[in-house]
């Protein structure tokens, strides 16, 4: 059916094929050899020899159809092979079989003037957002059309002299040795008086998790450098507040009581031959290290490990040849081998330990936030090329000319959504942008974008390449340092409502709450009042809806803060949807009604007084939304009316005990067989036995040397939908006394799905009669998905056998 309206569209066609035509249609009508140009159009093809028509269905490209010599379609998209012809459909450029055109710029812009509004070295920006978090901190998304195809940027701007404003860095499960997800770790930091407004992933990092270089938070270092200094690029915060970007590097030595001075060569990393490493509770539960060395423990630690001081400790214990010490809160071990072995046995308990750090860069000492990267994009305003090859997602951070800080994620590796840039092409993107000082973070899979959400949450806002957040060594966190109890603004949910012209309502559904600056939420002080110009909020708080259609708002405010959300006033329904879909009650019953009403596809608030009903054939009457059936039985029609819009539904007054729902004669269902750990199973209509009529449904199942619960199931194509309110479903079972149980599946009108048991031990041979209850707390309408689940969960008593199934019933009494 597909391929057939596909063709009637390619030959209704004139000149140019329009398979797709974005709804935004242009301000000027601009004409291109003969043809109306469209927004998003970037050009044409024309076929000059037969080629294939493909659709993009679940990534992969499916044939759809020959096209012809002559043919021209419009194109909207090109990734270097496929041109998109709007609509997922592509054609492939293959030289000499199609002809592609681009329309002249100037043609171009006034159709698509948005293309042309901002240009980066990466392409033309389609489309760009921005969104203020809290002032000194944006969040921007960008759209760009890059010769390599699309490419999605998001992009934090973090002004630093910004009031509470700061920069951390977050580490994994807040150990060197493991990772976690950007998101984790951004949601651990997030607490009262320190509010995540964003964050990206950190450092590359080794397979046990360590990051690769240099790691300070809070003042202190956390791990230190493996990356040789032509090589490695650190971003950090100073005391002051300032951002650097540079190579530097950490200088420490000890002694035991003032003499014996000795170099450490690293902080919470692996020990190599003849080191000796300095290893906090950071790094892990112990220092992981094995017996060939020596381990001195120092407590009553004084002073803080950073580049610009020194830190003084008391022996506590000197371990030989053993190794893995545990690491304890306020300990710090120092830890050898080799020549560093031999030289850490000279402590003894209580001596005096003193460890120096400086960093071998002046403007580093002292910093209180740093985190590792790999290559330098920007430096002293100049954009720097790389002879590496790849196109890949990618985590950047900048500084610019004023001191304040960007972070930058580039999507990829998902051409429909983003291609990926490479480091060149960064290094221009980050220099676009505005940094003097640039450096990459971490990239591929690991590039994450996470954004504090207007309700206080966060959330990953970027695609990362894997299809999911890939755990991560550390992070960068963009924070908000401060008390946020303040309400800011009142949210009203929900943010658009649509009601009946004239009418009186008691309750619209809607609430508010106070949100903060940050998102969270705060109980308000003041009392809420409501005000609208498309009606009138009595004392009682009732609305009184405009009595014509009218656009306008309702506004809630609460002290000097409010909100608002839009209100449409009609006067006419575009449909009106009734439930249930059929009235199928008793004599002088009852049976309410919901009834929903649609104006351009939103609810409409519809008092009920406002709804006129008819019955016909003095079946019964509607008072309150509840139909009223009388004492005469028979059948009809309940028509509802709003306005000019009708809906009518058939009405059934006295029903019988039982109502037939397959006898599996001629006119029988469609039946499926299902099933779960059977060797054999079928499901057939057979003349060889049956209770009623010439045919029955046949079960035919083989359970035998099969493990776990067995079962065999008969499956409505279709489902059968209950009608009215039965109490139960029946059916005559021809048993084969092999003690299966037997049950049915339904589904509720809310989706929720039922067992319902006819026999735990189908323990007969012949025909008998058995029923299965209907749960009391079901949510009609009720439909009966599978009428037969067979099953064995005793693992002694798997088998073989056959049963028949004749005349399902549903029961009313």
């Amino acid at each position: 059916m597909f391929r057939k309206w596909l063709a009637s569209l390619f030959f209704a066609a004139l000149l140019v094929g329009v398979l797709s035509t974005p709804n935004v249609q242009a301000a000027t009508t601009v004409y291109w050899e003969g043809a109306k140009l469209v927004k998003g159009q970037i050009g044409k093809i024309e076929v000059l020899k037969p080629i294939n028509l493909w659709e993009k269905a679940n990534g992969k490209l499916q044939f759809v159809r020959v096209l012809k010599p002559k043919e021209q379609y419009r194109v909207y998209s090109y990734d270097g092979k496929q041109y998109g012809l709007g609509g997922n459909l592509y054609v492939t450029n293959m030289s000499g079989y199609v002809l592609y055109k681009t329309p002249p710029k100037e043609k171009l812009k006034l159709v698509n003037p948005e293309w042309y509004s901002k240009k980066l070295s990466l392409g033309n920006v389609m489309s760009e957002s921005s969104t203020v978090i809290v002032p000194g901190v944006e969040k921007s998304e960008l759209e760009i059309a890059s010769a390599r195809g699309k490419q999605y940027v998001y992009k934090f701007e973090i002004a630093t002299g910004a009031n509470n404003i700061g920069i951390e860095t977050a580490l994994s499960n807040e150990q060197v040795l493991g990772i976690e997800t950007v998101l984790q770790q951004a949601n651990r930091a997030d607490f009262d008086g320190h509010f995540v407004l964003g964050a990206v992933n950190g450092d590359y990092f080794k397979d046990n998790g360590s990051p690769t270089d240099l790691m300070v938070h809070n003042g202190e270092i956390i791990t230190t450098n493996t990356t040789p200094v032509d090589e490695r690029v650190i971003f950090g915060i100073d005391a002051n507040g300032k951002p650097l970007i540079g190579n530097p590097d950490v200088t420490m030595e000890m002694t035991i009581n003032g003499a014996n001075s000795h170099r450490i060569h690293s902080i919470n990393k692996r020990r190599d031959a003849n080191h000796l490493v300095l290893y906090t509770p950071y790094f892990s539960t112990s220092t992981q290290t094995n017996s060939l060395g020596t381990e001195v423990v120092l407590t009553n630690i004084q002073g803080k490990l950073n580049g610009n001081g020194v830190v003084i400790g008391t022996v506590k214990e000197v371990i030989v040849g053993i190794g893995n010490e545990p690491l304890l809160p306020g300990e710090i071990i120092l830890s050898g081998h080799g020549e560093a072995s031999s030289y850490l046995q000279q402590a003894k308990v209580g001596d005096t330990v003193q460890i120096s750090l400086q960093y071998d860069q002046a403007a580093w000492s002292g910093v209180q936030e740093a985190v590792g990267g790999r290559y330098h994009l920007v430096s002293n305003g100049a954009v720097q090329s790389f002879s590496i090859a790849g196109v890949h997602p990618r985590t950047a951070i900048g500084i610019d000319r004023n001191g304040n800080v960007f972070t930058v994620v580039v999507d990829g590796r998902n051409p429909d959504h983003s291609n990926g840039v490479t480091l060149d092409e960064l290094a221009k993107l980050m220099k676009d942008f505005g940094a003097v000082e640039a450096m990459t973070l971490d990239g591929g899979g690991s590039s994450t974008f996470v954004v504090r959400q207007k309700d206080g949450t966060l959330a990953v806002e970027n695609k990362p390449s894997d299809g999911f957040a890939r755990p991560v060594a550390n992070a960068l966190l963009v924070v908000y340092k401060g008390q946020a109890n303040e309400v800011k603004q009142l949210v009203i949910t929900p943010q658009e409502i649509t009601v009946w012209a004239g009418g009186t309502y008691r309750d619209l559904g809607l609430s508010v709450k106070g949100l903060t600056l940050l998102g969270t939420t705060v109980p308000l002080q003041q009392p809420v009042t409501w005000t609208s110009n498309a009606g009138t909020f009595l004392k009682d708080g009732s609305f009184v809806a405009a009595k014509r259609p009218v656009e306008g708002t309702i506004t809630a405010s609460s002290g000097n803060v409010s909100g608002s959300v839009k209100v449409h006033v009609v006067a006419d329904a575009d449909q009106l949807v009734v439930q249930p879909k059929e009235i199928y009650v008793r004599e002088n019953s009852q049976q309410p009604l919901t009834i929903q009403a649609f104006y351009k596809g939103e609810e409409i608030v519809v008092n009920e007084n406002a709804f006129s009903y008819t019955v016909s054939n003095g079946l019964g009457k509607v008072e309150n939304g509840v139909f009223q059936a009388g004492s005469k039985k028979g059948t009809g029609t309940l028509t509802v009316r709003l306005g000019s819009k009708i809906a009518t539904i058939p009405v059934t007054v006295g029903i019988p005990e039982t109502v037939l729902l397959d006898d599996f004669e001629k006119n029988s269902l469609s039946w499926l067989t299902s099933g779960a750990n059977y060797t054999f199973a079928n499901v057939l209509l057979t003349n060889e036995v049956a209770k009623n009529g010439k045919q029955a449904l046949q079960i035919d199942y083989d359970f035998s040397d099969k493990t776990g619960v067995s079962g065999v199931y008969v499956v409505a194509q279709t489902g059968i939908t209950l009608k009215g309110h039965p109490m139960k479903i029946g059916m005559w079972v021809y048993g084969d006394a092999q003690g299966h149980w037997l049950r049915a599946q339904i589904k509720d009108g809310s989706g929720k799905r039922y067992w319902i048991d006819f026999a735990k031990n189908v323990d007969w041979t012949g025909w008998k009669y058995v029923t299965a209850d209907i749960p009391a707390d079901v949510q009609w309408p009720v439909t009966l998905e599978m009428p037969v689940r067979y099953m064995e969960v005793n693992e002694i008593n798997k088998n073989a056998g056959t049963i028949y199934i004749d005349d399902i019933q549903a029961i009313y009494n």
